[in-house]
């Protein structure tokens, strides 16, 4: 199971709208471009199968229609909680995929493998396209998260183990 909780989902509904939230009272044309980056928090707590998943919906305060082109530059996962989880390790494999308002998915990143001692880790990005059609509605993107608990790790404390995420996109 992957959740985010209400408070983190507020957080990340903060962060999305990025610096271009603080102008929400200029004019469209004054939004800024350019990079931007916004977090969210995730739980990792693995079903029997060892497999995990979950959503995260990212809320932008303006209209994407606003903005010109919008790009998905990287998407960086570090370990926030419990100390005792020093590195990644916890999980074998973790793909992003966005869905659409038609219900169709499309892989965003992913990362094929973690490994003993990565304290962050870096997904690969697959999508290099415009964000605007991956867009469930005009101010949120839905994010399906799919992956696998590494079986060597054994350690896993009773509440699970909590991911933090750094997402950057570029505004045109």
């Amino acid at each position: 199971m992957l959740a985010i909780y209400l408070h983190d989902a507020k957080r990340a509904m903060c962060g999305a709208g990025l610096v271009a939230l603080a102008l929400a009272s200029s004019s469209c044309s004054a939004v800024v471009s350019g990079t931007h980056d916004t977090t969210f928090d995730f739980l990792v707590a693995p079903l029997p199968a060892g497999t995990f998943q979950g959503w995260t919906d990212i809320t932008l305060g303006e209209d994407i229609s606003s903005f010109g082109q919008a790009e998905l530059y990287g998407v960086t996962l570090q370990v926030e909680k419990p100390p005792t989880i020093t590195d990644m390790s916890f999980m074998s494999t973790l793909t992003a995929y966005a869905v659409n308002a038609s219900g169709q998915q499309t892989q965003m990143a992913h990362v094929e493998s973690f490994q003993r001692g990565e304290t962050s880790v870096q997904m690969h990005v697959d999508y290099y396209g415009d964000l605007h059609p991956l867009f469930k509605d005009a101010h949120t993107i839905h994010i399906i998260w799919v992956g696998s608990a590494n079986p060597a790790f054994t350690a896993w404390p009773a509440d699970g183990i909590w991911v933090s995420g750094d997402v950057t996109i570029n505004l045109d």
